[in-house]
């Protein structure tokens, strides 16, 4: 079912004005605190009324300013899954769930819920009330409600956020799976960057009432359109600079600390000489040169000296922040532990790192 929405709100100092085209699919909706995820949601809900636009479900509009049109909440069948669960306390597992079911009738009520409790592994949990139940039961349990009711849209805000670290991560990974039984147009709210990578097939970045940037994952994190976007995706090492060549699909920029710099950039992206661009690459895609091995061809080019100042336990990697260039330039490098021991890198080491051609991505 097709989601499409073209909305503008304006409160307190603060605008929203968003168009978004959603198919069956899920769709992150990503960014900092603040920037008009969750009032999107509660638009596209009815919830709050958009100062005006449109929200089209199928071919079905749901909310129309122009013409008038603005259905209830319950009219929508739209799923809509809050931060706090929203649960019944006083209602089993089971009655939690079957609440809403008005579409169907006595045993397939029971039929449909037994289902989603197989789904949602809360098979034995059917008695319990919400205050006996984990957090990610409970998480559980309300999308087990939200998906009951068979919702052409579903709306997720920020679902995991109040969760420890390995639960969300088993939901995260529930959620997916739900998603391919249950292949409903679906928006999540989120501003956790994992999160965004490992949900969204597409991504939508807003900030400040605005899409910055909405595509394809791999789009989105390793060809961001603005300085914001690549700020907000993680890609954290954004410098400028100006072209000073091209040669077809290189381009040549001159960054006034750390020197020339060479770039492969796509097609159609209309650069002249002169021009002052940015230029940005992800901290997991800085490669270390090993001083025990020849220079590999594919990593000659873009190699900068640098002091490690600081490095920081991250998991499975660690964080690197390489002093370069001739002043205040710091490179932000990440990568698995092994590495770090195996080249025993440590603060006050001096390194050769590349910035790949392929992985460094300009923006006008």
């Amino acid at each position: 079912m097709n989601l499409k929405l073209s909305l503008k709100k304006s409160l307190d100092g603060f605008s929203i004005d968003v168009n978004l085209s959603v198919h069956e699919e899920l769709l992150v909706l990503f960014g900092p605190s603040g920037a008009g995820k969750s009032l999107i949601l509660k638009m596209v809900s009815g919830i709050i009324m958009p100062d005006e636009g449109v929200v089209e479900i199928g071919n079905e509009r749901v909310y129309d300013s122009e013409n008038h049109i603005d259905l209830p909440v319950r009219n929508r069948r739209i799923g809509f899954l809050f931060q706090d669960y929203a649960l019944f306390p006083h209602m089993t597992v089971y009655g939690n769930i079957a609440y809403g079911i008005n579409h169907l009738k006595g045993p397939m009520i029971k039929e449909k819920v037994d289902e989603l409790i197989a789904v949602m592994r809360l098979s034995g949990l059917e008695k319990r009330y919400p205050h006996e139940l984990s957090g990610g039961q409970r998480q559980r349990c309300a999308l087990a409600r939200t998906l009951a009711i068979e919702p052409r849209v579903l709306l997720l805000d920020e679902p995991f956020s109040a969760l420890d670290f390995q639960v969300r991560e088993k939901l995260r990974a529930d959620l997916l799976r739900i998603h391919t039984l249950y292949p409903i147009t679906t928006i999540l709210v989120t501003h956790d960057l994992e999160e965004a990578f490992m949900l969204g097939k597409k991504i939508a970045v807003i900030n400040n009432g605005r899409i910055e940037q909405a595509g394809p994952r791999e789009e989105v994190f390793y060809r961001p359109g603005t300085r914001s976007v690549a700020k907000f995706i993680g890609t954290r090492n954004i410098f400028d600079g100006t072209i000073v060549g091209l040669d077809g699909p290189l381009v040549t920029i001159l960054n006034k600390d750390i020197g020339l710099v060479k770039a492969f950039v796509t097609e159609g992206g209309e650069l002249q000489t002169g021009q002052d661009v940015s230029f940005c690459i992800r901290p997991e895609e800085v490669i270390i040169i090993r001083p025990d091995r020849p220079l590999d061809y594919r990593v000659h080019d873009n190699i900068i000296e640098g002091e490690i100042t600081s490095i920081i336990g991250k998991g499975s990697t660690q964080i690197m922040f390489l002093k370069t260039g001739s002043g205040d330039t710091f490179l932000k490098i990440e990568v698995p532990n092994f590495v770090v021991r195996k080249l025993s890198l440590g603060k006050g080491r001096h390194i050769r790192v590349s910035l790949k051609k392929e992985s460094l991505w300009v923006i006008p």
